[in-house]
């Protein structure tokens, strides 16, 4: 017989979490009353409530989720309403992760994942964090899996600190390679010089990775000897005397020739009488980049005041040429910058003429309807193109700002290539280029947001297709290895300048492409795509062997094996316009958008009525019950998301479509749409062929 008093005092003792177990109504529970559990879940919540390790327990076939106090820290603001819920409905954001694992315990297997990134939300805000967890299947009555029991610790702290680190290591990457301008190895070099007035010093530039340094700099104030040009092993000063340079700590050395830079070349140096030396360090980010060796001519110790001198001097000559740098790359920026507004003058003012031209036709020729056709489609064309280089501008300043969020999931990189070969097979078929595809048999799976990687793609075969002449060949190649999936397009074009190799993934580097701006754009793609492929943990790189070689762009992105391979995406078959016509109700202060709008939807057999104000529209909807609401959200009397919810207070609007228009395309905005009660977002210029698709689907659905 089952001791129900037992599994009652699961929740007995100290703790917020055993306190909210015992207030739950557990009737209403698909788990239902403690006292009837069955043993095997009593026992593993038992354990979890016990222990001080993150833990959590999914039960049944709903996944009712049950957690401890140190788990509740991991919740948020989720906490205390996550417990008893379904585990779907607790992290519903992660849940297209989550799922696939959480399915293979149910199964019967067992998996662990360390570091995994994941957006979730808490605490009123979306956020990235990282988890280090296994998931374990629980044996239930009968044989069966029962449950899933997981432990868990979040590893946002250490992941963090480890990125501060390797950024720190970047910078201290880039000072080091400054230490390259012959502008500072002179500088230092002859100021020193003649600042202590010594018979020679030496500048070496220090490789603290490899351990080596090299002599960039040989200064001699009585000329002859020189090894300016020579490579050392760093292990040559002794591990001592290491030691103190990367702490900082200038080395005073009373016989020249124990030194290293010297000792090599004693007898040439008795002969010069050199007698003292002092070896001042360069540490930036906590690596030595750089070492200054000073020799006097005279058999004298070096005093504590002569190695402050000489160390002022080489910090304030260091930080001169370092200033002097800045302003050439400030200089270098703001030339570019103005570079980059004439592209973006010149390239708003190309759509601009044949759209103004096309207006000033039809308004010439109303009643030629096969010009109107002709120019419409012109029209047509050159918004999308002007609306392509706003979301490009877009695109890039959210990206600079941090407001770019990924929706990250598990993705076949091979559906990925093949929507993007989608979306360029128009570019690729105008300029008659032979595309062709290497993809491997297995499946290349990778943790990212399928849109963003969908664009990486897009804009490396566009790029590619751009700049490689009528009639050439653009090739992608896809290759997985044990961690990474490599991606590789290929093309015969007109290929990079070595110069430029550096910086093509910079803003605004195809102005130095091409001088007659004869492949159009702005120059952004290939920097939207270092961006993004960053932020999804990769690399991009390029290589050309120079003009008219063609180019090659890697694209290398962690691979996430470790989830099952997910199941084929369903094709959906493109809903057609309903048989029966649909009243639609558009509310938009601009009245030339307005009317515009609803003679395209009128012309699809719709019966449309047009508002300029938000009071207005309120009360023709309350009186019409249109089926569809289309509503600007920028309105003057009321905005649209106040409007939304007043619509869908109205009896009979219920069950309305609500489709928001307008100018703010960020993910903030979207969801605040949704909140306000919309059930599609769409930017400004609207793309008519998805507003039909979506008042055609709607069509079905209620008459289902």
């Amino acid at each position: 017989m089952t001791n129900f008093s037992h599994q009652y005092s699961n929740f007995d003792g100290p703790g917020a979490v055993r306190a909210c177990l015992r207030s739950i109504d557990w009737q209403a529970c698909p788990l239902g009353p403690p006292a009837a559990w069955p043993s095997e879940l009593s026992a593993v919540v038992n354990l979890m409530l016990n222990s001080r390790f993150p833990m959590f327990v999914a039960w049944g076939p709903e996944l009712i989720f049950l957690y401890n106090d140190d788990y509740a820290t991991i919740m948020g603001d989720k906490h205390p309403g996550g417990l008893g819920q379904r585990f779907e409905q607790v992290w519903g954001e992660i849940w297209p992760v989550i799922a696939p694992i959480a399915a293979d315990a149910m199964a019967g297997r067992s998996s662990y994942f360390e570091d995994l990134p994941l957006m979730i939300k808490r605490d009123a805000s979306v956020q990235r964090a990282w988890f280090t967890f296994s998931y374990s299947p629980v044996a239930g009555s009968g044989g069966g899996v029962g449950g899933i029991y997981c432990a868990v610790v979040e590893t946002t702290a250490n992941v963090e600190a480890r990125q501060v680190q390797a950024f720190q290591l970047h910078l201290s990457d880039t000072l080091r390679a400054l230490t390259s301008s012959e502008a500072i190895v002179a500088a230092a070099s002859e100021s020193l010089g003649r600042a202590t007035q010594v018979a020679r010093v030496l500048y070496a530039e220090v490789d603290d990775e490899r351990g080596t340094f090299y002599i960039r700099r040989d200064w001699l104030a009585k000329g002859a000897l020189s090894v300016a040009g020579e490579i050392r092993r760093l292990d040559d000063f002794g591990p001592q005397v290491i030691a103190r340079l990367r702490a900082g700590h200038p080395i005073a050395v009373a016989d020249v020739f124990t030194d290293v830079f010297t000792a090599p070349f004693a007898s040439a140096y008795r002969a010069m009488g050199v007698g003292a030396m002092v070896s001042v360090p360069l540490v930036k980010g906590g690596k030595l980049i750089a070492i200054l060796s000073m020799h006097s001519d005279v058999a004298r110790a070096w005093h504590d005041s002569d190695v402050r001198m000489a160390q002022e001097m080489a910090e304030r000559t260091w930080s001169a040429v370092e200033s002097a740098q800045a302003q050439g790359q400030l200089r270098e920026s703001n030339q570019r910058k103005d570079e980059f507004l004439a592209m973006l003058a010149h390239e708003l003012r190309n759509p601009l003429a044949p759209i103004s031209a096309a207006a000033e036709l039809m308004e010439r020729s109303p009643q030629d309807a096969e010009r109107v056709r002709r120019t419409s489609a012109v029209i047509s064309r050159q918004v999308r193109h002007m609306t392509g280089l706003v979301d490009d501008l877009l695109d890039v300043s959210r990206v600079t700002r941090g407001q770019v969020t990924l929706n990250q999931a598990p993705q076949d990189m091979k559906n990925v290539v093949a929507s993007a070969v989608e979306q360029v097979r128009p570019l690729i078929g105008a300029r008659n280029h032979r595309l062709t595809l290497e993809l491997p048999p297995e499946t290349a799976q990778v943790l990212g947001d399928e849109t963003r990687l969908v664009q990486v793609i897009t804009n490396l075969l566009n790029n590619a297709a751009k700049y490689t002449p009528e009639g050439g060949h653009v090739r992608l190649t896809m290759a997985t290895e044990p961690s990474q999936v490599i991606v590789r397009v290929i093309d015969d074009g007109i290929g990079i300048a070595p110069e430029l190799q550096t910086r093509v993934f910079d803003l605004f580097a195809q102005a130095e492409r091409t001088s007659d701006r004869s492949q159009g754009g702005l120059g952004l793609g290939l920097a939207l795509v270092k961006s993004l492929v960053a932020l999804h943990g990769g690399q991009v790189s390029c290589f050309s062997e120079g003009a008219n070689c063609g180019s090659s762009f890697s694209l290398r992105l962690p691979r996430f094996e470790a989830l099952p391979e997910p199941v084929e995406r369903r094709k959906h078959p493109r809903l057609e316009a309903a048989d029966a016509n649909e009243r639609i109700m558009i509310v938009d202060d601009n009245a030339d958008a307005a009317t515009m709008l609803g003679m395209l939807l009128e012309a699809s057999g719709h019966e449309v009525m047009v508002e300029n104000r938000s009071l207005a529209g309120l009360k023709l909807a309350t009186e019409a019950l249109p089926a569809i609401c289309i509503l600007d959200i920028g309105l003057p009397d009321m905005d649209g998301y106040e409007l939304a919810r007043r619509l869908r207070e109205v009896r009979g609007l219920e069950r309305a479509l609500l489709i928001a228009v307008t100018g703010y395309g960020q993910e903030s905005d979207r969801q605040r749409a949704f909140a306000a009660g919309f059930d599609h977002h769409m930017v400004k210029p609207v793309d008519a062929q998805k507003l039909l698709r979506i008042v055609a689907g709607h069509s079905v659905l209620a008459g289902v």
